[in-house]
Protein backbone atom coordinates (compact mmCIF):
# COMPACT_ATOMS: atom_id res chain seq x y z
CA UNK A 1 0.00 0.00 0.00
CA UNK A 2 2.98 2.42 0.13
CA UNK A 3 2.55 3.40 -3.51
CA UNK A 4 -1.00 4.63 -2.54
CA UNK A 5 0.01 6.33 0.43
CA UNK A 6 2.56 8.20 -2.18
CA UNK A 7 0.06 9.03 -4.65
CA UNK A 8 -2.32 10.91 -1.67
CA UNK A 9 0.53 12.63 -0.85
CA UNK A 10 1.38 13.72 -4.37
CA UNK A 11 -2.07 15.10 -4.67
CA UNK A 12 -2.12 16.95 -1.57
CA UNK A 13 0.66 18.97 -2.71
CA UNK A 14 -1.44 20.64 -5.35
CA UNK A 15 -3.49 23.25 -3.91
CA UNK A 16 -7.45 22.08 -4.96
CA UNK A 17 -8.35 26.17 -5.00
CA UNK A 18 -6.07 26.52 -7.75
CA UNK A 19 -7.45 28.37 -11.03
CA UNK A 20 -8.07 25.60 -13.57
CA UNK A 21 -6.70 27.35 -17.24
CA UNK A 22 -9.51 25.13 -19.56
CA UNK A 23 -6.83 22.74 -19.76
CA UNK A 24 -7.92 19.22 -20.58
CA UNK A 25 -5.80 16.05 -19.45
CA UNK A 26 -6.18 12.30 -20.44
CA UNK A 27 -4.55 9.10 -19.60
CA UNK A 28 -5.34 6.85 -22.38
CA UNK A 29 -4.17 3.24 -21.53
CA UNK A 30 -4.32 -0.34 -23.84
CA UNK A 31 -3.31 -3.39 -22.39
CA UNK A 32 -2.94 -6.67 -24.78
CA UNK A 33 0.16 -8.33 -24.45
CA UNK A 34 -0.51 -10.27 -20.62
CA UNK A 35 2.53 -12.39 -19.53
CA UNK A 36 0.22 -14.73 -17.99
CA UNK A 37 -3.33 -14.56 -19.73
CA UNK A 38 -4.70 -14.62 -23.33
CA UNK A 39 -3.73 -11.76 -25.49
CA UNK A 40 -6.66 -9.40 -26.48
CA UNK A 41 -7.27 -7.93 -29.66
CA UNK A 42 -8.50 -4.83 -30.10
CA UNK A 43 -6.97 -2.47 -26.88
CA UNK A 44 -4.10 -1.16 -28.19
CA UNK A 45 -6.05 0.08 -31.27
CA UNK A 46 -8.24 0.73 -28.93
CA UNK A 47 -6.26 3.27 -26.83
CA UNK A 48 -4.72 4.58 -30.13
CA UNK A 49 -7.75 5.93 -31.99
CA UNK A 50 -9.22 7.24 -28.69
CA UNK A 51 -5.92 8.77 -27.83
CA UNK A 52 -5.73 10.75 -31.47
CA UNK A 53 -9.30 11.48 -31.17
CA UNK A 54 -9.05 13.02 -27.56
CA UNK A 55 -5.65 14.98 -29.15
CA UNK A 56 -8.27 16.35 -31.76
CA UNK A 57 -10.32 17.96 -29.06
CA UNK A 58 -7.57 19.53 -27.72
CA UNK A 59 -6.79 17.28 -24.48
CA UNK A 60 -3.14 16.73 -24.02
CA UNK A 61 -2.48 13.36 -23.51
CA UNK A 62 -0.71 10.73 -22.26
CA UNK A 63 -0.71 7.16 -24.60
CA UNK A 64 0.44 4.22 -22.65
CA UNK A 65 0.70 0.83 -24.38
CA UNK A 66 1.02 -2.84 -22.87
CA UNK A 67 1.73 -1.10 -19.36
CA UNK A 68 3.17 -3.08 -16.38
CA UNK A 69 2.21 -2.41 -12.87
CA UNK A 70 5.15 0.30 -12.53
CA UNK A 71 4.30 2.34 -16.10
CA UNK A 72 0.27 2.23 -14.55
CA UNK A 73 1.25 3.76 -11.16
CA UNK A 74 3.93 6.46 -12.61
CA UNK A 75 0.99 7.26 -15.50
CA UNK A 76 -1.32 7.26 -12.85
CA UNK A 77 0.22 9.73 -10.39
CA UNK A 78 1.48 12.04 -13.15
CA UNK A 79 -2.06 12.31 -14.25
CA UNK A 80 -3.53 12.85 -10.80
CA UNK A 81 -1.23 16.02 -11.00
CA UNK A 82 -2.70 17.31 -14.31
CA UNK A 83 -6.15 16.47 -13.51
CA UNK A 84 -5.83 19.30 -10.47
CA UNK A 85 -5.11 21.80 -12.81
CA UNK A 86 -7.49 20.68 -15.54
CA UNK A 87 -11.28 21.52 -16.29
CA UNK A 88 -11.68 17.80 -17.67
CA UNK A 89 -10.28 14.57 -17.06
CA UNK A 90 -10.84 11.66 -18.79
CA UNK A 91 -8.92 8.21 -17.92
CA UNK A 92 -9.26 5.47 -20.91
CA UNK A 93 -8.50 1.85 -19.56
CA UNK A 94 -8.78 -1.10 -22.37
CA UNK A 95 -7.74 -4.56 -21.50
CA UNK A 96 -8.29 -6.79 -18.49
CA UNK A 97 -9.81 -5.97 -15.17
CA UNK A 98 -11.07 -8.01 -12.16
CA UNK A 99 -13.02 -7.22 -9.20
CA UNK A 100 -11.48 -8.76 -5.57
CA UNK A 101 -14.46 -8.49 -2.58
CA UNK A 102 -16.01 -4.76 -3.10
CA UNK A 103 -12.93 -3.01 -5.21
CA UNK A 104 -12.45 -2.82 -8.81
CA UNK A 105 -8.75 -3.72 -10.16
CA UNK A 106 -7.30 -2.80 -13.70
CA UNK A 107 -4.94 -5.38 -14.67
CA UNK A 108 -1.54 -4.56 -15.63
CA UNK A 109 0.36 -6.71 -18.47
CA UNK A 110 2.64 -8.28 -16.15
CA UNK A 111 0.30 -9.41 -13.48
CA UNK A 112 0.29 -12.86 -12.17
CA UNK A 113 -2.67 -12.95 -9.69
CA UNK A 114 -2.04 -16.37 -8.56
CA UNK A 115 -3.72 -15.98 -5.05
CA UNK A 116 -6.92 -13.85 -4.49
CA UNK A 117 -4.70 -11.95 -1.51
CA UNK A 118 -2.46 -10.94 -4.97
CA UNK A 119 -4.73 -8.33 -6.39
CA UNK A 120 -4.18 -5.32 -4.36
CA UNK A 121 -0.30 -5.82 -4.83
CA UNK A 122 -0.20 -6.64 -8.44
CA UNK A 123 -3.15 -4.13 -9.68
CA UNK A 124 -4.59 -0.20 -9.28
CA UNK A 125 -7.64 0.08 -7.83
CA UNK A 126 -10.29 1.73 -9.82
CA UNK A 127 -11.00 3.99 -6.48
CA UNK A 128 -7.40 5.52 -7.01
CA UNK A 129 -8.63 6.36 -10.75
CA UNK A 130 -11.84 7.66 -9.92
CA UNK A 131 -9.81 9.54 -7.33
CA UNK A 132 -7.45 11.01 -9.78
CA UNK A 133 -9.70 11.81 -12.17
CA UNK A 134 -12.21 13.29 -10.13
CA UNK A 135 -9.71 16.37 -8.99
CA UNK A 136 -10.77 18.14 -12.27
CA UNK A 137 -12.94 21.41 -11.63
CA UNK A 138 -15.66 20.26 -14.66
CA UNK A 139 -15.66 16.89 -15.45
CA UNK A 140 -13.56 13.84 -14.28
CA UNK A 141 -14.27 10.75 -16.52
CA UNK A 142 -13.07 7.21 -16.38
CA UNK A 143 -13.58 4.78 -18.99
CA UNK A 144 -13.58 1.05 -18.75
CA UNK A 145 -13.30 -0.80 -21.79
CA UNK A 146 -12.06 -3.82 -19.31
CA UNK A 147 -15.07 -5.84 -18.69
CA UNK A 148 -13.84 -9.01 -20.11
CA UNK A 149 -13.94 -12.73 -19.52
CA UNK A 150 -12.02 -13.32 -16.15
CA UNK A 151 -8.50 -14.72 -17.21
CA UNK A 152 -7.28 -14.99 -13.70
CA UNK A 153 -9.40 -18.01 -11.94
CA UNK A 154 -7.72 -16.49 -8.39
CA UNK A 155 -9.22 -13.70 -8.40
CA UNK A 156 -12.97 -14.09 -7.57
CA UNK A 157 -15.74 -12.00 -9.40
CA UNK A 158 -13.94 -11.16 -12.18
CA UNK A 159 -16.95 -10.48 -14.07
CA UNK A 160 -18.57 -7.90 -11.78
CA UNK A 161 -16.37 -4.71 -12.04
CA UNK A 162 -18.64 -2.41 -12.10
CA UNK A 163 -21.40 -4.16 -9.50
CA UNK A 164 -18.43 -4.34 -6.95
CA UNK A 165 -18.04 -0.86 -7.32
CA UNK A 166 -21.40 0.32 -6.45
CA UNK A 167 -21.67 -2.49 -4.04
CA UNK A 168 -18.63 -0.84 -2.49
CA UNK A 169 -21.76 1.57 -0.65
CA UNK A 170 -19.08 4.30 -1.65
CA UNK A 171 -20.96 7.61 -2.75
CA UNK A 172 -19.67 8.67 -6.24
CA UNK A 173 -17.43 12.04 -6.28
CA UNK A 174 -19.70 15.32 -7.62
CA UNK A 175 -18.47 16.15 -11.43
CA UNK A 176 -17.17 12.31 -11.75
CA UNK A 177 -18.44 9.64 -14.07
CA UNK A 178 -17.02 5.89 -14.66
CA UNK A 179 -18.47 4.40 -18.14
CA UNK A 180 -18.62 0.40 -18.27
CA UNK A 181 -18.82 -1.12 -21.59
CA UNK A 182 -21.86 -3.57 -20.02
CA UNK A 183 -24.13 -4.18 -17.01
CA UNK A 184 -23.06 -5.39 -13.65
CA UNK A 185 -22.42 -9.32 -13.92
CA UNK A 186 -21.89 -8.84 -17.73
CA UNK A 187 -19.10 -8.92 -20.30
CA UNK A 188 -17.77 -6.95 -23.23
CA UNK A 189 -17.53 -8.47 -26.45
CA UNK A 190 -14.02 -8.24 -28.37
CA UNK A 191 -15.41 -7.20 -31.57
CA UNK A 192 -14.10 -8.57 -34.95
CA UNK A 193 -12.62 -5.29 -36.35
CA UNK A 194 -9.96 -3.22 -35.62
CA UNK A 195 -11.89 -1.89 -32.24
CA UNK A 196 -14.29 -3.00 -29.65
CA UNK A 197 -17.92 -2.08 -30.37
CA UNK A 198 -17.62 0.08 -27.14
CA UNK A 199 -14.44 1.54 -28.39
CA UNK A 200 -16.07 2.29 -31.81
CA UNK A 201 -19.18 3.73 -30.49
CA UNK A 202 -17.28 6.23 -28.27
CA UNK A 203 -14.90 7.12 -31.44
CA UNK A 204 -17.86 7.97 -33.20
CA UNK A 205 -19.74 10.47 -30.45
CA UNK A 206 -17.39 11.83 -28.42
CA UNK A 207 -16.19 14.12 -31.22
CA UNK A 208 -19.48 15.08 -32.09
CA UNK A 209 -20.44 18.88 -32.08
CA UNK A 210 -22.07 20.43 -29.34
CA UNK A 211 -23.20 17.31 -28.05
CA UNK A 212 -23.37 17.40 -24.44
CA UNK A 213 -22.21 14.54 -22.59
CA UNK A 214 -25.26 12.63 -21.57
CA UNK A 215 -26.35 12.76 -24.73
CA UNK A 216 -22.96 11.15 -25.41
CA UNK A 217 -23.87 8.45 -23.27
CA UNK A 218 -27.12 7.79 -24.41
CA UNK A 219 -25.65 7.47 -28.17
CA UNK A 220 -23.04 5.21 -27.22
CA UNK A 221 -25.34 3.19 -25.37
CA UNK A 222 -27.69 2.89 -28.21
CA UNK A 223 -25.08 2.28 -30.44
CA UNK A 224 -23.23 -0.60 -29.03
CA UNK A 225 -26.56 -2.70 -27.70
CA UNK A 226 -27.69 -2.11 -31.87
CA UNK A 227 -24.28 -3.43 -32.67
CA UNK A 228 -24.11 -6.29 -29.66
CA UNK A 229 -27.70 -7.22 -31.17
CA UNK A 230 -28.60 -6.46 -27.26
CA UNK A 231 -26.13 -8.23 -25.51
CA UNK A 232 -24.04 -5.89 -24.08
CA UNK A 233 -25.61 -2.29 -22.72
CA UNK A 234 -22.77 0.21 -21.39
CA UNK A 235 -23.49 1.31 -17.63
CA UNK A 236 -22.67 4.67 -16.54
CA UNK A 237 -22.43 5.78 -12.94
CA UNK A 238 -21.68 9.06 -11.50
CA UNK A 239 -22.57 12.24 -10.58
CA UNK A 240 -22.73 15.63 -12.09
CA UNK A 241 -23.86 19.01 -11.26
CA UNK A 242 -26.80 20.45 -13.46
CA UNK A 243 -24.40 22.38 -15.80
CA UNK A 244 -24.19 21.41 -19.29
CA UNK A 245 -20.92 19.83 -20.30
CA UNK A 246 -19.24 19.39 -24.07
CA UNK A 247 -16.42 17.87 -25.06
CA UNK A 248 -16.33 18.88 -28.46
CA UNK A 249 -18.61 22.44 -28.03
CA UNK A 250 -19.06 24.67 -31.47
CA UNK A 251 -22.09 26.85 -30.71
CA UNK A 252 -22.80 26.16 -26.75
CA UNK A 253 -19.32 26.82 -25.17
CA UNK A 254 -20.00 30.72 -26.19
CA UNK A 255 -23.93 30.75 -25.86
CA UNK A 256 -24.01 28.85 -22.42
CA UNK A 257 -21.47 30.48 -20.28
CA UNK A 258 -23.09 34.07 -20.82
CA UNK A 259 -25.02 35.84 -17.49
CA UNK A 260 -28.02 36.16 -19.58
CA UNK A 261 -28.60 32.33 -20.32
CA UNK A 262 -27.90 31.71 -16.93
CA UNK A 263 -30.52 33.86 -15.21
CA UNK A 264 -33.46 32.80 -17.72
CA UNK A 265 -31.98 29.43 -16.61
CA UNK A 266 -31.94 29.84 -12.53
CA UNK A 267 -35.31 31.95 -12.89
CA UNK A 268 -37.45 29.11 -14.29
CA UNK A 269 -35.68 26.93 -11.48
CA UNK A 270 -36.94 28.67 -8.85
CA UNK A 271 -40.81 28.03 -10.21
CA UNK A 272 -43.06 25.77 -8.91
CA UNK A 273 -43.35 22.49 -11.44
CA UNK A 274 -47.15 23.35 -12.44
CA UNK A 275 -47.50 21.64 -15.81
CA UNK A 276 -50.61 19.36 -16.35
CA UNK A 277 -52.13 20.61 -12.90
CA UNK A 278 -53.08 24.89 -14.28
CA UNK A 279 -56.36 25.16 -13.77
CA UNK A 280 -56.38 23.48 -10.10
CA UNK A 281 -56.10 26.37 -8.29
CA UNK A 282 -52.29 25.90 -6.67
CA UNK A 283 -50.64 28.45 -5.32
CA UNK A 284 -48.26 30.45 -7.49
CA UNK A 285 -46.35 33.69 -7.51
CA UNK A 286 -46.73 35.15 -9.92
CA UNK A 287 -43.38 37.97 -9.36
CA UNK A 288 -41.11 34.58 -9.72
CA UNK A 289 -43.01 33.77 -12.76
CA UNK A 290 -43.26 37.25 -14.34
CA UNK A 291 -39.27 37.89 -13.69
CA UNK A 292 -38.57 34.58 -15.32
CA UNK A 293 -40.68 35.30 -18.40
CA UNK A 294 -38.56 39.02 -18.55
CA UNK A 295 -35.73 36.74 -18.36
CA UNK A 296 -36.36 34.25 -21.01
CA UNK A 297 -37.63 36.50 -23.24
CA UNK A 298 -34.35 38.74 -23.33
CA UNK A 299 -32.43 35.83 -23.29
CA UNK A 300 -34.51 34.63 -26.46
CA UNK A 301 -34.42 37.83 -28.27
CA UNK A 302 -30.20 37.60 -28.06
CA UNK A 303 -30.01 33.66 -29.20
CA UNK A 304 -32.81 33.21 -31.24
CA UNK A 305 -31.54 29.46 -32.63
CA UNK A 306 -31.09 27.91 -28.98
CA UNK A 307 -33.69 25.65 -28.57
CA UNK A 308 -33.33 25.40 -24.61
CA UNK A 309 -34.21 28.65 -24.06
CA UNK A 310 -37.42 28.93 -26.09
CA UNK A 311 -37.96 25.47 -23.70
CA UNK A 312 -37.56 27.84 -20.97
CA UNK A 313 -39.83 31.44 -21.75
CA UNK A 314 -42.67 28.01 -22.66
CA UNK A 315 -42.48 27.01 -18.82
CA UNK A 316 -42.47 30.59 -17.32
CA UNK A 317 -45.43 31.62 -19.77
CA UNK A 318 -47.04 28.50 -18.30
CA UNK A 319 -46.49 29.40 -14.82
CA UNK A 320 -48.08 32.72 -15.97
CA UNK A 321 -50.93 31.14 -17.21
CA UNK A 322 -50.17 32.94 -20.20
CA UNK A 323 -50.96 29.33 -22.67
CA UNK A 324 -50.99 30.73 -26.27
CA UNK A 325 -47.48 32.16 -25.36
CA UNK A 326 -46.15 28.59 -23.96
CA UNK A 327 -47.62 26.65 -26.82
CA UNK A 328 -45.63 28.99 -29.55
CA UNK A 329 -42.63 28.80 -27.63
CA UNK A 330 -42.60 24.79 -27.11
CA UNK A 331 -43.50 24.86 -30.84
CA UNK A 332 -40.60 26.60 -31.38
CA UNK A 333 -38.70 24.80 -29.02
CA UNK A 334 -39.22 21.86 -30.64
CA UNK A 335 -38.95 22.57 -34.23
CA UNK A 336 -35.32 23.52 -33.25
CA UNK A 337 -34.67 19.83 -31.89
CA UNK A 338 -35.87 20.07 -28.19
CA UNK A 339 -37.69 16.94 -27.29
CA UNK A 340 -38.85 17.65 -23.79
CA UNK A 341 -41.19 20.82 -25.57
CA UNK A 342 -42.77 17.89 -27.79
CA UNK A 343 -43.62 16.59 -24.27
CA UNK A 344 -45.10 19.49 -22.80
CA UNK A 345 -47.25 19.98 -25.89
CA UNK A 346 -48.55 16.91 -25.58
CA UNK A 347 -49.45 17.33 -21.78
CA UNK A 348 -51.18 20.69 -22.51
CA UNK A 349 -53.13 18.44 -25.30
CA UNK A 350 -54.05 15.98 -23.07
CA UNK A 351 -54.92 18.51 -20.32
CA UNK A 352 -56.92 21.11 -22.08
CA UNK A 353 -54.31 23.98 -20.80
CA UNK A 354 -55.13 26.83 -22.74
CA UNK A 355 -55.93 24.70 -25.82
CA UNK A 356 -58.69 22.21 -26.78
CA UNK A 357 -58.49 18.63 -25.01
CA UNK A 358 -57.10 16.38 -28.03
CA UNK A 359 -55.91 12.92 -27.41
CA UNK A 360 -54.79 12.28 -31.10
CA UNK A 361 -52.99 15.25 -30.97
CA UNK A 362 -51.32 15.03 -27.24
CA UNK A 363 -50.50 10.95 -28.31
CA UNK A 364 -49.03 12.16 -31.53
CA UNK A 365 -46.37 14.87 -29.34
CA UNK A 366 -45.95 11.99 -26.71
CA UNK A 367 -45.08 9.77 -29.12
CA UNK A 368 -42.15 11.94 -31.27
CA UNK A 369 -40.84 12.44 -27.73
CA UNK A 370 -40.51 8.97 -27.29
CA UNK A 371 -38.72 8.22 -29.97
CA UNK A 372 -36.18 10.94 -28.63
CA UNK A 373 -35.96 8.59 -25.39
CA UNK A 374 -37.88 11.23 -23.50
CA UNK A 375 -39.17 8.90 -20.27
CA UNK A 376 -42.40 10.80 -19.07
CA UNK A 377 -43.38 10.71 -22.70
CA UNK A 378 -43.19 6.99 -22.41
CA UNK A 379 -45.07 7.06 -19.25
CA UNK A 380 -47.43 9.24 -20.54
CA UNK A 381 -47.95 6.94 -23.94
CA UNK A 382 -48.57 3.94 -21.29
CA UNK A 383 -51.08 5.86 -19.12
CA UNK A 384 -53.44 6.69 -22.45
CA UNK A 385 -52.72 2.55 -23.45
CA UNK A 386 -53.71 1.59 -19.61
CA UNK A 387 -56.79 3.85 -19.20
CA UNK A 388 -58.05 3.31 -23.32
CA UNK A 389 -57.77 7.26 -23.29
CA UNK A 390 -58.17 7.74 -27.53
CA UNK A 391 -57.73 3.48 -28.00
CA UNK A 392 -59.12 0.38 -26.46
CA UNK A 393 -56.93 -0.26 -22.94
CA UNK A 394 -54.57 -2.38 -23.49
CA UNK A 395 -52.33 -3.23 -20.28
CA UNK A 396 -49.87 -5.58 -21.98
CA UNK A 397 -48.96 -2.79 -24.57
CA UNK A 398 -48.86 -0.03 -21.30
CA UNK A 399 -46.66 -2.80 -19.38
CA UNK A 400 -44.06 -2.49 -22.49
CA UNK A 401 -44.07 1.55 -22.51
CA UNK A 402 -43.36 1.19 -19.22
CA UNK A 403 -40.39 -1.08 -18.63
CA UNK A 404 -38.92 1.09 -22.29
CA UNK A 405 -38.93 4.33 -19.56
CA UNK A 406 -37.83 2.42 -16.61
CA UNK A 407 -35.03 1.59 -18.36
CA UNK A 408 -34.17 5.54 -18.80
CA UNK A 409 -34.46 5.60 -14.75
CA UNK A 410 -37.86 6.61 -14.50
CA UNK A 411 -39.63 6.32 -10.89
CA UNK A 412 -42.88 6.63 -12.07
CA UNK A 413 -42.63 4.21 -14.70
CA UNK A 414 -41.18 1.36 -12.18
CA UNK A 415 -44.21 1.99 -10.21
CA UNK A 416 -46.57 2.17 -12.66
CA UNK A 417 -44.72 -1.76 -13.60
CA UNK A 418 -45.55 -2.56 -9.60
CA UNK A 419 -49.29 -1.68 -9.84
CA UNK A 420 -49.90 -3.53 -12.63
CA UNK A 421 -47.80 -6.84 -11.82
CA UNK A 422 -50.27 -6.57 -8.27
CA UNK A 423 -53.27 -6.27 -10.21
CA UNK A 424 -52.06 -9.11 -12.79
CA UNK A 425 -52.83 -6.68 -15.72
CA UNK A 426 -50.61 -6.83 -18.67
CA UNK A 427 -48.24 -9.27 -16.98
CA UNK A 428 -48.67 -11.99 -14.35
CA UNK A 429 -49.64 -11.51 -11.20
CA UNK A 430 -46.84 -11.05 -9.54
CA UNK A 431 -46.77 -9.90 -5.52
CA UNK A 432 -43.08 -10.32 -4.77
CA UNK A 433 -41.99 -8.65 -7.99
CA UNK A 434 -44.55 -5.61 -7.53
CA UNK A 435 -43.27 -5.21 -4.39
CA UNK A 436 -39.17 -5.10 -5.56
CA UNK A 437 -40.59 -2.53 -8.07
CA UNK A 438 -42.12 -0.46 -5.52
CA UNK A 439 -38.98 -0.77 -3.52
CA UNK A 440 -37.01 0.25 -6.93
CA UNK A 441 -38.96 3.15 -7.40
CA UNK A 442 -38.96 4.55 -3.92
CA UNK A 443 -35.31 3.93 -3.86
CA UNK A 444 -35.19 6.70 -6.71
CA UNK A 445 -37.49 9.17 -4.82
CA UNK A 446 -40.63 8.41 -6.71
CA UNK A 447 -43.58 9.02 -3.60
CA UNK A 448 -46.24 6.91 -5.42
CA UNK A 449 -43.74 4.03 -5.09
CA UNK A 450 -42.91 5.19 -1.56
CA UNK A 451 -46.57 5.02 -0.67
CA UNK A 452 -47.20 1.75 -2.28
CA UNK A 453 -44.06 0.38 -0.11
CA UNK A 454 -45.09 1.52 2.70
CA UNK A 455 -49.04 -0.10 2.02
CA UNK A 456 -47.24 -3.35 1.13
CA UNK A 457 -45.64 -3.73 4.39
CA UNK A 458 -48.58 -2.57 6.22
CA UNK A 459 -50.67 -5.42 4.84
CA UNK A 460 -47.89 -8.31 4.15
CA UNK A 461 -47.91 -8.06 0.42
CA UNK A 462 -45.31 -9.87 -1.21
CA UNK A 463 -43.31 -10.05 1.60
CA UNK A 464 -43.59 -10.16 5.81
CA UNK A 465 -45.66 -7.32 7.37
CA UNK A 466 -43.93 -4.30 9.13
CA UNK A 467 -45.98 -1.78 10.46
CA UNK A 468 -43.17 0.10 11.94
CA UNK A 469 -41.67 0.31 8.14
CA UNK A 470 -44.70 1.34 6.87
CA UNK A 471 -44.90 4.33 8.93
CA UNK A 472 -41.38 5.09 8.50
CA UNK A 473 -42.04 5.08 4.55
CA UNK A 474 -44.96 7.39 4.58
CA UNK A 475 -43.50 9.82 7.18
CA UNK A 476 -40.84 9.82 4.63
CA UNK A 477 -43.05 10.64 1.60
CA UNK A 478 -45.24 12.85 3.37
CA UNK A 479 -42.23 14.83 4.28
CA UNK A 480 -41.09 15.02 0.38
CA UNK A 481 -44.54 16.37 -0.20
CA UNK A 482 -47.16 13.68 -0.90
CA UNK A 483 -50.33 14.43 -0.12
CA UNK A 484 -51.49 10.88 -0.17
CA UNK A 485 -48.72 9.84 2.47
CA UNK A 486 -50.01 12.89 4.63
CA UNK A 487 -53.78 11.97 3.85
CA UNK A 488 -52.79 8.75 5.50
CA UNK A 489 -51.27 9.49 7.97
CA UNK A 490 -54.05 11.74 9.80
CA UNK A 491 -56.34 8.95 9.26
CA UNK A 492 -53.95 6.61 11.22
CA UNK A 493 -53.84 9.20 13.89
CA UNK A 494 -57.62 9.57 13.51
CA UNK A 495 -58.15 6.24 14.77
CA UNK A 496 -55.95 5.47 17.47
CA UNK A 497 -58.21 4.97 20.76
CA UNK A 498 -58.35 8.43 22.32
Amino acid sequence: MRWLALFIAIGLLFDAEAEASNRRVALVIGNASYANAPPLGSPVNDAEDIAAGLAGLGFDVDLRKNTTLDDLRVGLVAFTEKSAAADIAVFYFAGYSAAAGVGSYLIPVDARLATPQSASAETVPLGAVTAAAGRARRLGLVILDAMRENPFPAIPNGRSSSSSLTSAGSAPIRNTLVFFPAEPGRTAEEGEGRNSPFAAALLKYLPQADLEINFVFRNVRDEVRQATHRKQTPYMYGQLSKDKIYLHPVKQVVQDDTAVMQHCDNAVAGLADLRGHADQGETRDDTKAAGAVAACAEAVKRWPGVDRLHYQLGRSLFAMREYGGAVASYKAASELGNARALYELGLMYENGNGVEKDPARSRFYYEMAAEKKIAPALVSLGLQQERGIGATSDPAKAYALYQRAAELGDATAINRMGELAEKGLGARRDLKLARALYQRGAAMGGLEALVNLARCNANGIGGRRDLAEARRLLAKAAQAGSTDARRILAHIEESKPK
